[in-house]
């Protein structure tokens, strides 16, 4: 143990000796990888490649290891204490421009378009070196990327002697402590040493106070809270608005909402809505409305007077538009022509054509109407006047309509004419296992309808 003690006394004199005598002491800086290039700092003066040995005077000398795709490494090489410097360099894989605070937007020197934000990913392969940092309530600085950094670069951004007040949403008026008013966000606030109190105001938001001092971190954002305010969109627009019968507005219309409360969205021609809103009622409500099934009436030949069934009310001559909401019978009537019977109903084609026949001269015939069940009650339409029960004889001179009913069936509105078959028989539909009431059209002898 004395011995190896010794002998590092020894070693540590001799080379104090040498320093002494030849004013140097030898140090090698080797690296990982090797072949890197070594410059004393703040210098682009080339010592050498590691390993690469360095003569140390009186002082002690900084160097900087640099390798491409590697960080570069600063070492301090010691007079006192000389030692071998190995020098493990890390691979650059990415380098990222950081900032405080977090979030600065950077611009290219030069360029007007926003780069990116921090953290940002540096592109070694773009020749972009040189960024302009911006941060609200921050002073703006250039940073200039070195080609061969030691780490991610992080850039610290010095506050103004302002403080940015932000609010959200955006477009709030902001008033001292006296209701004078100071501005609208976001704004420049003065960092003050003491702390003050500001009033932030906006339709359709509750007021909302706040103190601002020098402690306040910048920009300082208020979240406003929105009133109760409810905005009835339609579809159609231009919708009257009606609450217990009375008239509120047309759509868009726009409602402070502190209780429930029923309203009717109408509009011509279309179904009334009613809806309910409450001080939680999302913000917008838009309300579309159903159309009601007005059918275009036309014939053809046009010009003929259309009566609902049995001939008594005049509707009008085709073309004529009327509302069909129910299963309608009506008649086409039209001189030289047989009366064309049929039905519409809520989901008919928009606009329907009728056929007019011409008239046979006045040709009689007697016909069967018959039904599958059998028994079935014949009445005039509207179910009005019993004519009786199938099998039923009838003579017709032109077309005639009937209804058909049976209990447990669906009612049946049927038509039969002279050159109807001698023997018609017409199946009856359980109840709720019908869709549309179809009519028989004489000239095919088959249900139809339009």
């Amino acid at each position: 143990m004395k011995r190896n003690v010794l002998l590092k006394t020894m070693a540590a004199l001799g080379l104090a000796t040498m320093f002494s005598l030849t004013g140097c002491a030898p140090v090698t800086v080797s690296s990982v990888p090797s072949n890197a290039n070594v410059y004393y700092s703040n210098s682009s003066k080339r010592i050498g490649t590691t390993p690469v040995k360095i003569n140390l005077y009186a002082n002690s000398k900084e160097v900087v290891v640099r390798k491409d795709g590697y960080f570069s490494k600063t070492v301090v090489l010691s007079t006192i204490d000389p030692k071998n410097i190995d020098v493990e360099l890390q691979r650059r894989t990415k380098v990222l421009l950081l900032s405080r605070p977090n979030g600065a937007e950077l611009y290219v020197d030069g360029m007007k378009e926003k780069m990116g934000e921090t953290p940002y990913r540096i592109d070694y392969d773009k020749p972009h070196r040189k960024f302009e940092v911006r941060s609200l309530g921050y002073t703006s600085q250039t940073i200039v990327i070195p080609e061969d950094p030691e780490g991610n670069v992080v850039v610290e951004l010095v506050r103004e002697p302002s403080l940015i007040l932000s609010s959200k949403p955006k477009g709030v008026d902001v008033f001292d402590k006296d209701g004078q008013k100071l501005g609208t966000t976001p704004m420049a606030i003065p960092a003050e040493k003491e702390d003050y109190m500001v009033e932030l105001r906006k339709a359709g938001y509750y007021s909302q106070q706040a103190t601002i001092g020098p402690e306040t971190e910048s920009p300082f954002v208020l979240e406003m809270e929105r009133e109760p305010i409810v905005i009835v969109y339609s579809d159609p627009e231009d919708a009257i608005v009606m609450h217990r019968g009375v008239v509120l507005g047309k759509t868009p219309y726009r409602r402070l909402v502190k209780e429930d409360m029923d309203l009717e969205i109408s509009v011509d021609r279309y179904y009334t809505r009613k809806i309910t809103i409450a001080p939680d009622s999302p913000r917008q409500i838009r309300v579309e409305l159903e159309p009601k099934p007005y059918i275009i009436v036309q014939s053809s030949p046009a010009n003929a007077e259309l009566y609902r069934s049995g001939g008594v009310e005049r509707i009008g001559t085709t073309p004529v538009e009327i509302l069909v909401e129910n299963d309608t019978a009506l008649e086409m009537h039209k001189p030289g022509y047989s009366i064309k019977p049929f039905t519409l109903s809520a989901d008919s084609s928009h606009k329907v054509t009728v056929p007019l026949v011409q008239s046979t001269g006045g040709i009689e015939k007697t016909v069967l109407i018959e039904s599958e069940p059998t028994g079935a009650k014949v009445y005039r339409p509207g179910g009005a006047e019993l004519i009786g029960t199938t099998p039923l004889k009838q003579r017709v001179r032109y077309e005639r309509t009937f209804e058909l009913q049976y209990e447990g069936y669906q009612t049946k509105i049927v038509t039969i004419a002279p050159d109807s078959s001698d023997n018609v028989v017409f199946a009856l539909a359980k109840d709720g296992s019908a869709g549309n009431v179809a009519i028989s059209d004489p000239l095919l002898n088959t249900p139809s309808s339009f």
